[in-house]
């Protein structure tokens, strides 16, 4: 019988591996510091699966992948990043294991034999494990040294691994579906073949993309909240408002990863060198996507720059809805994200049209979804449109109750419009207000979606949690509050936009939706008239004619990551020329190249006085 004292050195470990009943000597192993390892086995191929046995922070990795499943599990390089980057030393690097030299190899023995015997059976015992059963690759186990208790977990792929993609991607998005895919779940416009259970423990942890989340246990809905860790030690937030705080978490990190699409760049198959001019009808003029104005390109400080028709940039395809070949958008105007030593971008951008699904379908459906409804705020917001207010029945009930508790918890009174524009695809605009002389009064938000019910019920689960979150700061800064409201200049962020128009003072903002004399909408009226349709495809094609109804076009574009690939995920981001993309900062509007802004017939009225136009309007309070 072996003892813990007969556990070999760390030149035996492949012996030990390979002596096991049933375990395959492995494609390699690695052995040694989380950033350094050396390489102490190799077969030659360099593929089939590995072992690893990193050490790192107190804790010994013991790693399971294989490099030629670049569709499968994270590799040492992906574990590597997942764990510095939480931590000051996020810049570590990854150096390439070799095989032993002698300061390297001694090293990762000394490591090895500091383990203990305890912890180094341990070790053994689960690598040969993950060779004999044959885990998916990135199965991960950590062992506590301290106390020898063994964890286990998930490694995701990570964009940019060279270990783990290829070398480029493509942005055309391949419509056409399996039909499973595009079936949907009852009631809703998501797919009906479930999530994977594991979903939220799988991007869980120092090990993969996400701390544990937050939960808010003060707001008046369960809201979870994950941070998508940045280069710069900042956290992107990803949101989930729901029913249920489970739900809710996974909601959140299924925004957390629409986030990380955002802000990868991947290498793009079928990249052209042109100028707008050469290109002409197979190009997408950014400037009908929204464009700063020429006194805001003028400015000194601003840091973008417009696309001039003669300058050559790099262009992406993208795939048209319906009929009709790619074309091409502006790869600089793909993401919201600027990398560095990049031309500056044309414009500033959010995320706007970012969606994830688990099929193209259904991710870009949502993304136009996103854009309707902004594009609706927006249209409503400037050129201050007289919105029929929605009146609840007897089968609203659900959506009065979540109304009501808003206010029971709050203090906030929550009116619904209904904010369907010309483009015909459900709008539900949600407003929040309190009378006071001080503290926040004032927040808003809006959905959009095929069901006006389950729209109406986003509404208020959005404001809501704006609601939540402004009672919280809102006393953080009063010389900011104050400062925001002597010069809209001085807002930048989403934060500042609410936060202005929470004040006393902008009360006045909103009187054109507060107005007693307006029409209204029965919820259940509008609940009966929307369509119908058995499929996500069929949804799609609905919205998509409802747009081209209005003049406007559809395309969309691959975003997807080997992050969201692993769990069967995959991103689009759509874009709608001409309809009103949404900003943050007052000096950072875009409101040229958009002709539904300044004119054209819309379904509700205009409260904008003759002799101001949308460019004299307050900041929108949207966030």
């Amino acid at each position: 019988m072996r003892t813990q004292t007969h556990v070999p050195p760390a030149a035996d470990l492949v012996s030990a591996l390979s002596a096991d009943a049933g375990a395959p000597t492995p494609a390699e192993v690695l052995l040694g510091p989380l950033t350094d390892p050396t390489r102490i086995h190799a077969d030659g191929a360099g593929t089939g699966r590995s072992i690893a046995v990193l050490f790192w922070c107190g804790s010994v990795y013991v790693l399971a992948y294989d490099r030629a499943d670049q569709g499968g599990g994270g590799c040492p390089r992906c574990l590597a990043w997942s764990l510095t980057r939480h931590v000051d030393s996020a810049d570590l690097p990854f150096e390439e294991a070799s095989d032993s030299d002698s300061a390297k190899g001694a090293r990762s023995d000394a490591l090895w034999r500091q383990a203990g015997p305890a912890v180094r059976t341990v070790v053994t015992r689960t690598a040969a494990l993950f060779l004999r059963e044959n885990p998916p690759a990135g199965t991960l186990a950590m062992v506590d040294r301290a106390g020898g208790t063994v964890r286990q977990g998930l490694v995701p792929p990570r964009t940019g691994c060279p270990a783990c993609q290829s070398a480029t991607t493509t942005t055309t998005v391949a419509f056409g579906s399996a039909p499973e895919l595009l079936e949907k779940s009852e009631g809703a416009l998501r797919a009906g073949r479930p999530l994977p259970p594991t979903l939220t423990s799988d991007y869980m942890g120092p090990h993969s993309l996400f701390r544990e989340p937050l939960a808010d246990l003060d707001g008046p809905l369960p809201t979870a909240q994950v941070g998508l860790p940045l280069g710069n030690g900042m956290l992107e937030p990803g949101v989930g408002r729901s029913r249920s705080f489970a739900k809710s978490r996974t909601t959140a990190v299924l925004e957390g990863l629409e986030r990380l699409a955002g802000f990868c760049h991947q290498p793009v198959d079928g990249t052209v060198e042109a100028s707008l001019s050469e290109l002409g009808t197979r190009a997408i003029d950014p400037r009908t996507l929204g464009y700063h104005s020429a006194d805001q390109y003028a400015r000194e400080d601003f840091p973008w720059t417009p696309l001039d028709p003669a300058e050559t940039v790099e262009w992406v395809p993208v795939t048209p809805l319906g009929e009709g070949p790619a074309r091409y958008l502006p790869e600089v105007a793909l993401s919201w994200v600027r990398r560095p030593g990049t031309r500056q971008p044309f414009f500033y951008d959010t995320s706007n049209g970012f969606a994830l699904g688990q099929s193209h379908e259904e991710a870009t459906l949502h993304g136009l979804f996103e854009i309707v409804e902004r594009d609706a705020f927006l249209l409503t917001w400037y050129r201050k449109l007289l919105l029929p207010e929605l009146t609840l029945g007897p089968a609203d009930s659900d959506v009065r109750d979540l109304m009501e508790r808003v206010e029971v918890v709050t203090g906030f009174r929550v009116r619904l419009y209904w904010a369907t524009l010309d483009i015909e695809i459900p709008v539900v605009l949600a407003l929040a207000q309190r009378d006071a002389d001080s503290g926040p009064c004032t927040l808003v938000s809006t959905a959009a979606g095929l069901y006006p019910r389950a729209a109406a019920e986003s509404a208020i689960f959005e404001v809501a949690a704006r609601v939540a979150s402004m009672r919280c700061v809102y006393d953080d800064d009063p010389e900011h509050r104050q400062r925001l409201a002597e010069d809209h200049d001085s807002l930048v962020t989403m934060d500042d936009h609410s936060l202005l128009g929470a004040l006393p003072a902008s009360r006045d903002w909103f009187a054109f939706l507060t107005t007693p004399d307006r029409p209204e909408v029965s919820l259940s009226a509008a609940a009966a008239a929307a369509p119908e349709f058995g499929t996500l495809k069929e949804d799609l094609d609905y919205v998509r004619t409802r747009i081209e109804a209005v003049g406007s076009h559809v395309y969309a574009a691959d975003l997807t990551t080997p992050e969201l690939r692993w769990r069967g995920l995959v991103c689009t981001r759509s874009f709608v020329p001409g309809c009103l993309p949404m900003t943050f900062g007052h000096r950072t509007r875009r409101m040229e190249g958009l002709p539904r802004l300044h004119g054209g017939r819309l379904p509700h009225p205009s409260l904008l006085p003759d002799d101001q136009t949308p460019a004299d309007v307050p900041p929108h309070p949207f966030a």
